[in-house]
């Protein structure tokens, strides 16, 4: 009780500051949701995302965020390689004091419609880049959380989810091929598959169903190498490793790979329509996988 009449006007030293600054950063904060470019930002980036990636993106409707976020909803991805993906949600933030100093640092999230577990069916990480140009070196990674890619691959996945980490980076991303270039690394795991019939060429891939798969792969400038790619379920299992070199479009890219198969019960029903000899499941069989994805050879 006899020391608050000496610790008040301290106090009072140390509020008095404390509330000018936190007032400077609230008047801060307003003006700049106020006067930031969000539609001219919001173009650029949808613009640069068509450019860099090939897909038409658009967008039914945008908002702003606090302090600097830009949110679109409805969003279309389409292309010739990848068909029709609707998005529920993409949501954009800006680094303030990265854009001061003329560089761009992005942290975005993407969410997928009809997902009803919380955190499930979103993809988020961030993008940097030397300038708002893009010119320099860009940098990209992210973290799928259970993304459902029978929404992502239709018609060939009917059902399966992955999650997994991805990391890309470009010295430029000017070029009209950049999107095949730079270095980057994959590494993804996938449960309850279920791949649907396949037309390749003159014949098929039969529908195929995995409990899980793993994979990782490394690539630099269009040419990726796939460290460890490997599956089972109750059509049998497999692993494969080798090289994919990335042509534009997807289905033009050249596979090089060696794959070993066991096959199961299931499999050995379905492996009529495949250039292959009889075999016992159980019986293990390594082939090689080469040509163009879209008329891929099997080659004992």
């Amino acid at each position: 009780m006899k020391t608050w009449p000496f610790a008040w006007p301290e106090t009072l030293k140390r509020k008095g500051p404390l509330g000018w600054g936190l007032a400077s950063l609230a008047c801060f904060i307003v003006f700049l949701f106020l006067t930031f470019p969000y539609g001219p930002l919001q173009n650029r980036l949808l613009t640069e995302l068509n450019r860099a990636s090939g897909w038409e993106v658009r967008a039914a409707d945008w908002s702003m965020g606090i302090p600097v976020a830009i949110e679109w909803r409805d969003v279309v991805l389409a292309g010739p390689t990848i068909g029709t993906i609707p998005v529920e949600a993409v949501r954009a933030t800006i680094g303030v004091f990265q854009a001061f100093l003329g560089r761009l640092v992005i942290d975005y999230t993407v969410q997928l419609p009809g997902v009803a577990q919380a955190g499930a069916g979103r993809a988020t990480g961030s993008l940097t880049a030397a300038s708002w140009s893009l010119r320099g070196p860009v940098a990209v990674n992210g973290h799928l959380q259970q993304m459902d890619l029978a929404a992502v691959l239709k018609p060939y996945v009917s059902r399966g989810t992955v999650q997994g980490d991805f990391m890309h980076r470009w010295d430029s991303a000017q070029d009209t091929q950049a999107a095949l270039k730079g270095e980057g690394t994959v590494k993804v795991e996938i449960q309850d598959l279920v791949v649907e019939r396949i037309a390749a060429g003159t014949s098929s891939i039969p529908s195929l169903t995995f409990n899980r798969i793993q994979a990782a792969i490394t690539c630099r400038d269009g040419a990726c190498d796939v460290t460890e790619l490997k599956g089972d379920g109750v059509d049998g299992s497999f692993t494969a490793q080798g090289r994919v070199t990335l042509r534009q479009p997807l289905q033009q890219s050249l596979l090089d790979l060696t794959v070993s198969v066991v096959p199961g019960a299931g499999f050995a029903l379905k492996a009529a329509s495949l250039s292959l000899p009889p075999f016992q499941p159980g019986t293990p069989l390594t082939f090689k996988l080469v040509g163009p994805i879209i008329n891929a050879r099997v080659a004992l």
